[in-house]
């Protein structure tokens, strides 16, 4: 190729875009040619720059290789910079210099990380705080709380890096960012020397266990730190919250770092029946003890896994919450039973991890909070004991459960049991069962878990939900629901009371000066009409005080029980509760006797003023749905004067069970017929079920799919012998109404079958994919 020459021009300009070499960071300056494989100075780190009084460092070489000084210009701060590895992990000290002036400057240390780094733990006050840096929509999780002391992982690279400030006052306030454009993440921290303890340390290491990166870390400052408690370790985390008989499953076991080579047992306990079913010999490695357990064919349910010495005594009937534990559910091969309970995990998960968020500021927005799944550092009270199933430490939800076993047993059928993560990855099939119930608080949902249980009750099957604030919430699982390392909060479901003004009106039963034996008449609806809650309810709390009553004494469910409306249903009611929205769509069985305002949380302008009476018990109308309410019930289950409570729960748990119709009937519906409005049977017939669709009115492709209203229908379903006289089948005039839905009714003769009702939006009301069931 011939030699070309260009214009000066051209030449001038060339130079002026090649880019410059990069400025060596000061810790390449100081053991740059003798980095002997030092990951900090590796092509895999993150950018970072120290700065005193907003002035660079020079860097000054001594004869001792692990060791140089640090000077600030004409500021008579010195410090010393010394290199040391232990345990695999690089420290880089940095100090006062032996003659340096003890004076006040301020110290800024700033990270700069790449997209590969988003991935961060944070050590809070005996928990652990993991959370990414950024979020897939481009924001930083509004509980972000990195500081000093924060760890980073790029888990391409398999580098975990941090810098940790000992014996100096930081700032509460670290500065953070994140570029849409560079995808890069920022951090500053800050600090102020002169304290002369003060010590920043700067580390870097190849972590051993890529999913407990940390542990290596925490291992390493737990005989230096005294803010890391002796009780911190070990840390208990199974691979799965859900196994099932015939697997191999493991249970993570972090160590203390003196614990290596240790025999220690994994005992694995039923807690329901209140049974140790295995023990599995194990010996401590560091920094992670994967221990293999052969699941073996154990009854579906609840069990709690302890760690203790060989051969230790270990009695299954108490759970001594001062002993570190972690709870699996034992799900079934294949539906086994007519009933399932779905425990309520993604609630386990949001209140757990991290030590609870509302110390971790979980609730800041309820929208971009972020929290930590693969392991549970402590309760909602803060102890950190590793447990997930007993909200807000009542421990009393294993009432429930026993409870259930026990009912289950008495009356002659079964309960399988799965997670709500189970139900998502549809690794149980809400179809295979008759009935099921969903666990106390069910707050969060995945959108998978949301759509399984809406087309399951949109096909005719039945829910019992417990507690309050059911399916409130929309959580996603970073990176995926497969892979569930972080738990990220999206937001209420629409339209959810707590976020509404003081002028939005809240549903109500009675008139606030209704005397505790008045009936339930004309509930009015509120605001209300267009929400999307599956269970069509909101979160309130019960009335402080206020007794349970009955409301309704002649429903079917309460029927031979010698009720009169007024009597108290006795028991320790409290905690949130399920508001009923379009509350003429209930029957309302058990109510409070006296009504109160509900304060609003999260609103300025919240507080509506006007009097509001609270459901105890209460069943759907339309769907196979009731609701026990009232977080406080597995107390009232266990209680000495709970017989009244528990025999209604038996009886509102049958009727569910009962009212469901078999699957697999001929459909008596001509086909060229079964998207019209007005159907005409070829021949009179009995039925007592129709199925159809209405449009979904839902992009549930929009990742704000449940934070906006969306269309709804109102209508009725009709039948008729003659196409003259009409008489009810079902009544859909109250409640948000999309996509599948069924009607189940008391048999009736009809030839004619008609749909008439209204769209929210204006469009003509259609209904396609009609089925008519005979009745059995």
């Amino acid at each position: 190729m011939p030699d070309m020459k260009l214009p000066s021009c051209w030449a001038a300009l060339f130079l002026i875009v090649l880019p410059l070499p990069a400025q060596q960071n000061f810790l390449a300056r100081a053991f740059g040619g003798s980095a002997d494989g030092q990951p900090l100075l590796s092509r895999d780190a993150p950018t970072f720059e120290l700065a005193v009084a907003s002035r660079g460092l020079s860097v000054q070489r001594t004869p001792r290789p692990d060791t140089a000084l640090l000077s600030i210009g004409d500021i008579p701060l010195r410090l010393e910079l010394r290199h040391e590895r232990l345990s695999g992990i690089d420290l880089y000290r940095i100090r006062h210099a032996p003659n340096s002036e003890l004076r006040a400057e301020h110290i800024r240390f700033t990270w700069t990380f790449p997209e590969a780094y988003n991935e961060s733990m944070t050590f809070d006050t005996g928990a652990l705080q993991g959370q990414p840096l950024h979020l897939p929509d481009g924001k930083i999780p509004d509980n972000q709380f990195t500081n000093w002391g924060s760890l980073f992982y790029n888990r391409e690279a398999n580098l975990a890096v941090g810098a940790v400030l000992d014996g100096a006052e930081m700032s509460r306030h670290a500065r953070r960012g994140y570029s849409r454009f560079t995808r890069n993440a920022t951090l500053q921290l800050v600090a102020i020397t002169g304290n002369p303890n003060m010590e920043i340390i700067l580390f870097a290491y190849h972590p051993r266990d890529r999913k407990f990166w940390w542990a290596e870390w925490y291992k390493l400052r737990a005989g230096k730190d005294p803010n890391i408690p002796s009780n911190f370790f070990p840390i208990l985390s199974p691979a799965d919250l859900s196994w099932t008989p015939g697997e191999k499953q493991t249970l993570d076991v972090i160590p203390a770092p003196d614990e290596s080579g240790r025999a220690m047992e994994a005992v694995i306990i039923d807690d329901v029946r209140q049974k140790l079913v295995t023990r599995v010999p194990f010996t401590c490695s560091l920094p992670v003890t994967h221990v293999s357990v052969a699941v073996g064919d154990w009854p579906s349910g609840l069990y709690r896994l302890v760690v203790v010495p060989p051969g230790a005594a270990v009695d299954p009937a108490v759970n001594d919450l001062n002993r570190k534990l972690t709870n699996i559910i034992l799900r079934p091969r294949s539906a086994q039973s007519p009933v399932l309970y779905v425990a309520p995990t993604d609630m386990w998960w949001a209140y757990s991890t991290n030590g609870g968020h509302d110390y971790h500021g979980w609730r800041t927005f309820y929208d971009g909070s972020i929290g930590y799944s693969p392991t549970v550092m402590s309760s909602r009270q803060h102890r950190l004991n590793n447990f997930f199933y007993s909200l807000y430490e009542r421990y009393s939800d294993i009432h429930h459960w026993r409870y259930l076993d026990q009912l289950a047993r008495n009356e002659g059928f079964t309960i399988d049991y799965a997670t709500q993560r189970d139900v998502a990855l549809g690794r149980v099939r809400l179809d295979d069962y008759r009935l099921v119930l969903i666990g106390n608080h069910s707050e969060f949902t995945t959108k998978e878990s949301f759509l399984r249980f809406q087309e399951y009750l949109g096909r005719g099957g039945g829910v019992l939900i417990h507690g309050g604030d059911s399916f409130a919430v929309i959580v996603d699982y970073l990176p995926s629901l497969a892979e569930p390392r972080y738990i990220w909060q999206r937001g209420h479901v629409w339209t959810h009371l707590s976020d509404q003004p003081g002028g939005f009106k809240s549903p109500a039963l009675l008139p606030p000066d209704a005397p505790p034996d008045a009936p339930v008449l004309n509930p009015t609806a509120g605001s209300a009409l267009d929400y999307l809650n599956v269970f069509h309810t909101s979160v309130g709390y019960w009335i402080p005080g206020s007794k349970a009553v009955i409301a309704d004494a002649s429903h079917p469910i309460l029927r031979g029980m010698n009720l009169k409306p007024g009597d108290e249903v006795p028991g320790p009611w409290g905690g949130e509760v399920d508001f009923a929205y379009e509350p003429k769509a209930w029957d309302i069985l058990v109510r409070s006797d006296r009504a109160a305002p509900e304060e609003r949380e999260f609103m300025v302008d919240a507080y509506d003023p006007t009097p509001l009476h609270r459901i105890g018990v209460a069943v759907h109308r339309n769907e196979r749905l009731a609701m026990v309410c009232g977080e406080n019930f597995p107390n009232i289950l266990a209680s000495p004067d709970g017989a009244r409570f528990r025999e209604i729960y038996r009886r509102t748990l049958l009727y569910l069970l009962q009212r469901a119709k078999p699957a697999n009937r001929e459909n008596l519906v001509p086909a060229e017929s079964r998207d019209a409005n007005l159907i005409r049977l070829p021949a009179p017939v009995r039925i007592d079920t129709v199925s159809y669709d209405l449009p979904a009115f839902i992009d549930y492709s929009d990742p704000r799919w449940h934070r906006k209203p969306a269309p709804y229908a109102h209508y009725a379903v009709e039948g008729s012998l003659d196409g003259e006289h009409w008489q009810p089948l079902a009544d859909r005039r109250h409640g948000a109404w999309r996509g599948a839905k069924t009607d189940i009714f008391a048999p009736a003769e009809i030839r004619y079958l008609r749909f008439d009702g209204t769209f929210s939006n204006g469009d003509p009301f259609t209904v396609r994919n009609v089925a008519a069931f005979p009745a059995r």
